[in-house]
């Protein structure tokens, strides 16, 4: 199966992460990259969904996990059967596509057994042992057989025994039972005491011709009869093959998912008997097979990197992801890659920058849905122009995007600002996880989560559950949490700091009030601002012990 190529921005996507990877694979698209697909790995904010319903731009599928999965791997279709197919056709069936193994299924697809090679020499050696025994179906015999039908007796039972009629009449009497199948030649003398007996069919080989009388006879008494081109031994070993395959079939069937980790299959298929799974789905229809085979094969997910290059950031799995680009205009920090990926780093307000300048760069048109969601992504980045990050560069490119989507800039910027400001519907852990970004500096492990607003005060009036909030989410492991409510009017931010707040606050150069608030005017740049004093911080935590 061919997976997407993902373009994936940081967890906890803000409006720039999100609309970076949909303009970035919408790039890619028209470069001939069929597979990009933009994905997004946490839930949109409340100003992100606006943007994307207001240019309807759908909204990119939830990725947390890039990890190797068996639909990505397996062999599908899988080759699969029908119950009702002979042992004689499904050994074609084998030897025409080269396998060993072949599902088998019901009408609906839905998974009820296995079989193959072994089953089948299982099934020929087991006739050797009751040569006159063998499960008989009218429908699979007669198909097996390709001969023609001159009786077809339609309510006459076929035993599960096959008798040759190759003996004295009044020898072959004592040996007959009615329902048991009868192969024979030209004898009349025998077709005709088979038929009064009432077996259940007689196989007539050779292509003989079968009299008149014997064919009245045998309709009289219901009897099927049929003519076969084939001699009699040639004939046995069809009756034999024509078993369905689910009589033979295993019933006991190893199984996985597609959504299945390849690292928890391989466990499976690592050591013992069992060589394949069969992958079905939850309603139990097969979706493909996979075996040690498919284990070898190269199954790294394509990734594309926009807005963060940071480990700590990046989906689960990266690792054993195949990083095929990095798109962003943050530092580089702690990430490497298994290929040299294409890499555009720029000092500029939003990634989404960068993405529209690679339109450019290419001279390729940008769909007006797709520069409204960029020119909205760099009207939050760089907080409608007015934070340090802003650089000449974003204003030129927003310039031309907001022509190209045919909106006003300052409008849609404060529309965008009215939904972010607004709170009263988020809970405490909403607020400090909607934009939350996690730092390791010298051994310490930081934990920052941000919003813009219009009007601070909304957000402060809260502080007391934010700090609850902020003390539960400090307990998985960070040295400190902080939370910055950056108010864009004002152009200041105040800091809530859980763990070493004391040490934040001198720090940054602030005051910690007996609320656990920073007050710092002029800061308000999670990148600019705050991440370049981590290094300090750290030290300060250290020399602390």
């Amino acid at each position: 199966m061919t997976s997407p190529i993902y373009v994936l921005g940081h967890k906890n996507p803000d409006t720039d992460a999100v609309c970076a990877a949909i303009g970035y694979a919408a790039l890619m698209r028209s470069q001939g990259r069929s597979r990009a697909t933009a994905g997004r790995q946490g839930e949109l904010r409340p100003e992100t969904a606006y943007v994307l319903e207001r240019f309807g731009v759908d909204v990119p599928p939830l990725v947390t996990d890039v990890r190797p999965r068996v639909a990505d791997v397996m062999t599908s279709p899988a080759v699969s059967v029908h119950r009702d197919h002979s042992i004689l056709e499904v050994g074609h069936i084998l030897k025409q596509h080269g396998v060993r193994v072949v599902t088998v299924t019901d009408a609906e697809g839905h998974l009820v057994g296995v079989t193959g090679q072994a089953e089948m020499a299982e099934t020929f050696v087991a006739s050797l042992e009751e040569l006159d025994h063998v499960y008989l179906d009218r429908a699979s015999l007669l198909r097996t057989l390709g001969g023609t039908i001159l009786v077809e007796a339609p309510h006459r039972v076929l035993e599960n025994q096959v008798m040759v009629g190759a003996m004295e009449v009044d020898s072959m009497l004592k040996r007959l039972s009615p329902g048991i199948l009868v192969v024979v030649g030209d004898r009349t003398d025998v077709q005709r005491a088979a038929i009064e007996l009432g077996v259940g069919g007689l196989v007539v080989t050779g292509d003989h011709a079968v009299t008149p009388e014997i064919v009245e006879l045998a309709r009289s008494r219901e009897v099927m009869v049929v003519s076969v081109p084939h001699h009699t031994y040639t004939t046995l070993r069809l009756i034999q093959l024509s078993s369905p395959i689910g009589q033979v079939m295993r019933t006991e069937v190893a199984t996985c998912r597609p959504d299945d980790l390849v690292d928890e299959v391989r466990e499976q298929l690592g050591s013992g008997p069992t060589r394949s799974l069969v992958v079905v789905d939850d309603e139990n229809v097969v979706r493909g097979i996979i075996s040690r085979s498919n284990l070898l094969r190269t199954a790294r997910q394509g990734i594309v990197l926009v807005d963060h290059n940071e480990r700590g950031q990046a989906v689960t799995g990266i690792e054993e992801a195949d990083v095929i680009a990095v798109i962003d205009h943050h530092r580089v920090a702690d990430f490497w890659t298994r290929n040299p990926p294409y890499m555009r780093l720029e000092p500029v307000g939003a990634t989404s920058t960068i993405v529209a300048k690679l339109f450019e760069e290419a001279r390729i048109d940008l769909p007006a849905e797709i520069a409204g969601v960029l020119l909205s992504a760099i009207l939050t980045d760089t907080l409608l122009f007015r934070g340090p990050t802003t650089t000449a560069e974003d204003r030129r490119v927003a310039l031309r995007l907001a022509e190209t989507a045919g909106v006003d800039a300052e409008e849609l910027g404060n529309a965008i600002l009215k939904i972010a400001s607004d709170v009263s519907d988020r809970t405490a852990e909403q607020l400090l996880l909607g934009d939350f970004k996690e730092f390791t500096v010298e051994n310490s492990r930081f934990g920052i989560g941000t919003i813009e607003t219009a009007d601070g005060s909304a957000v402060l009036n809260r502080r007391a559950e934010l700090l609850d909030c902020m003390g539960v989410v400090r307990g998985r492991g960070y040295t400190s949490v902080l939370f910055a409510v950056i108010d864009i009017v004002r152009e200041r931010s105040t800091i809530l700091a859980d763990g070493y707040a004391g040490t934040i606050a001198t720090t940054f150069g602030g005051h910690l009030s007996d609320d656990h608030t920073i007050e710092l005017p002029g800061i308000i740049s999670r990148k600019k601002n705050i991440v370049p004093m981590l290094g300090d911080v750290a030290r300060q935590v250290g020399r602390l012990g």
